[in-house]
């Protein structure tokens, strides 16, 4: 009988997606003005976030243009309208922001003012009241007041909660714009765990119940990824963090390779031609990212099995320490594949203005996420695979043992052997060597051992032994005939020895 080895094949394609959640979200949240929330007025990037998130989930055309600081630039583009956000704490600093200090007229000609959704009806009064006095250039009608203001969709209140770390308001916005993030990685990590499943030869059936599980699984680590490691970018040791690592990222800019380099990735991030310190910048907030989303990541994903060693002690340390090992090496070789893939994705997809290079970066940051990925665990799996042996190892080996003393007392056929060959298999799961490990202290209790793995297959001995045709003896007269038919056989056969002078 051979026995499938059970912790390879899900576990390497398990390690493999989970490299795919790290860079996603890290693009994901380098989008968004995250970097600035710990800032002085950073409730105002935060309510920019939020609103243009909200329009973007209603369908609308929607994004984020004011990081250029043009002076009197409007902040966000929702369906070809320039959008210029305030928000300050009352309704009438709110919009006595707006215009211009000196001359008193609205300094934003040609832009609807958003703003908090709470000042909304009090900000329209305040509006009125300024065009009636003639400040808003190219309004004299007070009604038009309903055309200049836009409410928000967040509060002030929100908006100034959203910028900070561990509040209810936060950690709702994250889940809603980390949602969509994990929602692709479901997707991708179906159809690769389905297409490898088929390949396989599982049926239709059985690959995608393997998929569906590993999709949930990805999905869910990316929503919990996405949260923490927003929660964390929004502290001010985040922006430590950029400082530093973007004079690495500089030093390599220096160099022809370097720079080029460094620009392929920014563009295979944002889908636009960027250059010189806009590069760095980017390139160095993405990689500050990154090294928070994987920390997060390799955290989640090495806790089931840190629950296992220290809780349930259902895997040794040895196990769990192989474990994250193999996971930190597909996480990282996952976050260099995606920048390596976006970057020439986006290069190969530049013969398409706008929306090639966009297309391109997204799909090869994800092919080279997954090869990287898969790549680097299958690799890892190997030379770890050369130092420590799995705590399943020795599992089989003993089942393997037991199970053939239960086909000698038992008294199996070759063909009954392989039918219980069969149900093994089907059996022995990680989840079931895990409660063999955990009942027979690691497997050292040999007596626990023998009694775990009978009390488990035993049943199926019985059952097979049940199964077989009743067996009558028989009589004898047959057996008194068979063997006066046997010995005449014999005696047919043998013949005597020639006696001495006969031819």
């Amino acid at each position: 009988m051979k026995m499938k080895k059970h912790e390879s094949g899900n576990a390497k394609q398990k390690h493999g997606i989970d490299a795919l959640p790290v860079p996603l979200v890290a693009q994901a949240l380098e989008k968004t003005q995250i970097g600035k929330y710990h800032t002085k007025g950073g409730h105002g990037f935060a309510a920019e976030d939020a609103n243009n998130f909200s329009d973007q989930i209603r369908g609308k055309q929607a994004k984020v243009i004011g990081t250029s600081n043009e002076r009197n630039g409007a902040d966000r583009l929702v369906d070809g309208i320039q959008v210029q956000s305030k928000y300050y704490r009352t309704a009438s600093e709110t919009v006595s922001s707006a215009f211009d200090s000196s001359s008193g007229t609205y300094r934003y000609s040609g832009q609807v003012l958003e703003v908090p959704r709470d000042q909304y009806d009090t900000c329209l009064e305040l509006m009125r009241n300024r065009i009636k006095q003639g400040k808003v250039p190219g309004h004299s009608n007070p009604a038009d007041a309903e055309k200049i203001i836009r409410r928000g969709t967040v509060t002030y209140k929100q908006a100034r909660n959203i910028a900070r770390a561990g509040n209810v308001d936060s950690l709702i916005f994250d889940a809603k714009t980390q949602a969509v993030t994990s929602s692709y990685v479901f997707a991708v990590s179906f159809a690769v765990t389905f297409a490898q499943g088929r390949w396989c030869g599982k049926n239709n059936t059985e690959a995608a119940k393997q998929s569906l599980e590993v999709a949930i699984s990805s999905g869910g680590t990316t929503l919990i990824t996405g949260i923490i490691s927003a929660q964390i970018l929004r502290m001010k040791a985040a922006a430590i963090g950029v400082a530093s690592i973007r004079n690495g990222v500089k030093a390599i800019s220096g160099t022809t390779v370097g720079r080029e380099a460094i620009q392929r990735i920014a563009v295979g991030s944002l889908g636009k031609a960027v250059y010189g310190a806009a590069a760095v910048n980017h390139v160095s907030k993405l990689l500050r990212s990154n090294a928070v989303t994987a920390t997060v990541t390799a955290v989640a994903t090495s806790t089931p099995d840190f629950y296992r060693a220290a809780f349930e002690q259902s895997i040794s340390w040895r196990q769990f320490t192989k474990n994250v090992s193999v996971n930190m090496a597909g996480i990282a070789a996952g976050t260099a594949g995606w920048m390596m893939g976006a970057a020439a994705g986006a290069s190969i997809g530049s013969v398409l203005p706008g929306a090639g290079t966009v297309l391109g970066g997204i799909a090869g940051g994800i092919f080279g996420a997954l090869g990287g990925g898969f790549g680097g665990s299958a690799v890892a799996q190997v030379l770890a695979d050369q130092l420590v042996d799995d705590d399943s190892k020795h599992l089989i080996i003993a089942l393997q043992h037991e199970l053939q003393q239960l086909a000698s007392e038992y008294l199996l056929t070759e063909t009954e052997f392989e039918h219980i060959g069969a149900k093994a298999n089907k059996i022995v799961n990680p989840q079931w060597l895990r409660q063999l490990f955990k009942a027979t202290e690691g497997g050292m209790d040999q007596a626990a051992l023998k009694h775990f793995i009978r009390r488990g297959f035993e049943p199926q001995f019985e059952l097979m032994v049940r199964g077989r045709p009743k067996i009558l003896l028989p009589s004898t007269d047959e057996v008194t005939a068979e063997i006066i038919l046997l010995t005449e056989t014999i005696s047919d056969n043998t013949s005597l020895p020639p006696t001495p002078g006969s031819f």
